[in-house]
């Protein structure tokens, strides 16, 4: 299966109703009489139409995304998740790979029934809430407290490094991604990924509600995309090759601002400001 290919299944399951789902599943284990397969086919044919206009929609530059960039970061071999910032994310989870860069909300988890009894929904559109997912303020603020700062410093310097590879001035660029050999400090942009990690978790998880959210799944795996990103900036610094380097910073870019994107929902204005998106 391509990777275009994935991503617009990512789109059917994540940011479409999941009906589209049903109709993949049901297809598959179909009988194979005539009206059956007629009836599939018909199923398949919907799912593609579906597919294809809401993609072009939700995801207009991922095909452009995909044939001018030589490196196809997101195309890779993840190795099992071996060398993540945490292995459980959503492509972990699901074998489906979300989008390189995520352009809409996605669809909530919106479960009609807990442990507890029945959920309740409340509101409309993206400002609905349902009581089996609801993250209180008083877990939000000080997640808030404790990781934003970083987060944002994080990408802050993720933005400045960029003219730094431009200019190929690899000295001061290995500061913003190697570790400080006098001070064994992390520059900003790794140490972010990790309180990135923290942060969603505690920004994304209900009480009320068992498993892992597919926000929070979402949001691990883009920190694994960034984490990834800033790895081969460091590598492409020893080996002074500027191209690569620059295609791994815009990769990260990608990577953290779709972070931002599933994140910010959660950050209201009672909570603080919302995280930087990376220009």
């Amino acid at each position: 299966m391509t990777m275009t290919m994935r991503n617009l299944l990512f789109v059917a399951g994540v940011l479409l109703p999941q009906a589209c789902l049903g109709w993949t599943s049901s297809s598959s284990s179909s009988a194979s009489s005539p009206e059956s397969t007629s009836w599939s086919a018909s199923r398949r044919d919907a799912l593609r139409s579906v597919i294809g206009s809401s993609a072009a929609l939700l995801l207009p530059n991922l095909a452009v995304a995909d044939d001018e960039d030589p490196y196809r970061f997101e195309r890779r071999d993840r190795n099992g998740n071996k060398e993540a910032v945490i292995r459980e994310d959503y492509w972990y989870s699901s074998g489906v790979t979300p989008p390189r860069r995520l352009a809409s909300s996605l669809k909530m988890d919106d479960p009609k029934w807990n442990a507890f009894g029945s959920c309740e929904t409340t509101g409309s559109g993206s400002a609905a809430t349902n009581s089996c997912t609801y993250i209180s303020l008083k877990q939000r603020q000080p997640a808030y407290s404790k990781y934003a700062f970083s987060i944002t410093q994080g990408a802050k310097e993720f933005q400045q490094l960029k003219p730094l590879l431009q200019q190929k001035d690899w000295n001061r660029a290995a500061s913003y991604v190697f570790v400080n050999a006098n001070t064994n400090l992390p520059p900003a942009p790794v140490d972010a990924q990790l309180k990135m990690v923290l942060f969603a978790s505690l920004m994304l998880t209900s009480p009320n509600y068992s498993g892992p959210a597919k926000e929070l799944l979402v949001a691990r795996f883009y920190v694994n995309e960034f984490k990834y990103a800033v790895t081969e900036i460091a590598s492409a610094i020893q080996e002074q090759d500027a191209p690569r380097a620059l295609a791994a910073w815009e990769f990260g870019k990608d990577s953290f601002n779709s972070y931002s994107q599933v994140v910010n929902r959660q950050i209201t204005a009672k909570v603080g400001d919302p995280l930087p998106f990376i220009e």
